[in-house]
């Protein structure tokens, strides 16, 4: 994005910062409009946490209406909605597959945290297994020496190691950093993927599957014993060595690993290949935690060549995102760690920025959509099928938000964002309220 648009868009913000109420006029009478500020700021539902609200006009550049939209919450997989943005705004559609270089009978790769790299959910995609294949050189190195994070996120749930929800970080991931545990029927044996870990399988008391902390060792009990079907996707403890281990086995190639460093501009290539939007789906449909976090690795490596998360998180704050009207605090790309705190106005503006610049027909299809797709598969169904929300959800535990896109049912697009903290009943109390509201500003809402 350039320097300009910024320049521009930060006007355009000073603008809407107008009084909302008169605002509105256009859009809802003033009797729509009390009753619209009465089911969200008098709801019994909502006010048993701390909720917040902001919806906005994209064609006329205004807040319609806003609920403690200038207040912080913590945005769970809300938080996705930025990353998405800073992978739209630095990939440009191309992604970096791995940095390279040739010496003789040895190929030296630095990886760029590709994601897809014999990922099992992308087998079409996988560029760079396609390029390794056809390499010459008998020698393969690894090094990931312009690695300057951690596997984890700051402010992650360290027990949490073993859930598929939290893949390690790398640079060079393999395997989506994950092992496939399957069993088709209640007597056939337990398969682990890649067969690499096969040998690595143990029984124990405990009856669910899972994995020792600190090693590669995966357990199972009675009660996978007795399912008459498991499919599980478990975190494997991620190294340098591992990964070369890993390639050694997949490719049947001589592999090994090393620490050397990023050699200059001069002496490297940058092998990219195009970014699928069957990615970003997954991404944002699927809410996949490992694939956030890895876009982020890929814009540092992209924009620095060195991988970092809060290099390339404060780059994007201090310069793409710097006219927001409250500044963000972000920390990770998936929305796991609780140190993320945003406002319903700022998230409803990066939004913006997405439909300002990605035709609508492409954003909406990457977007969960009402009724028919992704975390909104169950919820906020339109009328005949036709779904009128478009909107990233985020869930912790006792947090709750939506924020995304209203088609009216006239086919004016709105911006809006939900946000709930602090909530202590039932999520779905939560989104039946929420879809009292939106169906009602679906149909009230003029152009």
């Amino acid at each position: 994005m350039s320097h300009c648009f910024i320049r521009i868009y930060c006007c355009l913000i000073m603008g809407c910062l107008l009084p909302v109420a008169s605002q509105a006029q256009k859009h809802l009478t003033n009797k729509e409009y009390d009753e619209l500020k009465q089911m969200v700021e008098a709801s019994p539902v909502f006010m048993r946490g701390f909720s917040g609200f902001s919806l906005f006009d994209p064609a006329d550049r205004n807040f319609v209406y806003a609920y403690q939209a200038d207040k912080y919450f913590t945005p769970a997989s809300n938080t996705k909605i930025l990353t998405f943005f800073a992978a739209e705004s630095i990939l440009l559609g191309q992604m970096p597959l791995v940095t390279f270089a040739s010496h003789g009978d040895t190929l030296q790769l630095w990886g760029s945290g590709n994601p897809l790299f014999l990922h099992p959910d992308f087998v079409g995609y996988d560029s760079l297994s396609n390029w390794l294949r056809l390499c010459p050189e008998p020698v393969w190195l690894l090094s990931d020496a312009h690695y300057q994070d951690a596997r984890f996120g700051e402010g992650w749930s360290w027990d949490d190691y073993s859930f598929g929800y939290q893949m390690e970080k790398a640079a060079f991931p393999v395997y989506g950093n994950g092992v496939q545990i399957k069993k088709k029927t209640r007597l056939a044996p337990i398969k682990l993927l890649p067969a690499y870990f096969q040998d690595k399988l143990i029984y124990v008391r405990e009856p669910t599957v899972g994995r020792l902390e600190d090693r590669n060792i995966f357990t199972f009990g009675a009660r996978a014993l007795r399912a008459g079907e498991l499919e599980r996707v478990l975190p494997f403890r991620y190294s340098l060595p591992l990964a070369a281990e890993l390639l050694q086995d997949t490719f049947k190639h001589q592999v090994g690993y090393n620490l050397a460093p990023l050699p200059p501009a001069k002496k490297r290539q940058l092998l990219r290949a195009p970014l699928p939007d069957t990615m970003y789906r997954q991404l944002l449909q699927d809410s996949d935690n490992f694939l956030a976090e890895q876009l982020l690795l890929m814009c540092s490596a992209q924009r620095y060549g060195t991988i970092q998360t809060e290099k390339i998180i404060a780059y994007v704050r201090d310069t793409l995102l710097a006219a927001l009207p409250q500044p963000i605090d972000w920390v990770d790309g998936s929305g796991l760690s609780r140190y993320n705190q945003l406002t319903p106005n700022s998230l409803v503006l990066v939004l913006d920025q997405l439909y300002q610049r990605i035709p609508a027909e492409r954003l909406f299809s990457l977007f969960p959509a009402g009724g028919q797709s992704g975390t909104l598969g169950r919820w906020y169904e339109g009328r005949n099928g036709k779904p009128f929300i478009f909107a990233k959800t985020g869930t912790l535990r006792h947090i709750h938000c939506l924020s995304g896109y209203l088609r009216t049912a006239t086919g004016k697009v709105f911006v809006f964002s939900f946000m709930h903290n602090n909530y202590p009943d039932k999520i779905n109390d939560l989104r039946e309220e929420m879809a009292r509201v939106l169906s009602w500003l679906h149909k009230h809402l003029k152009d």
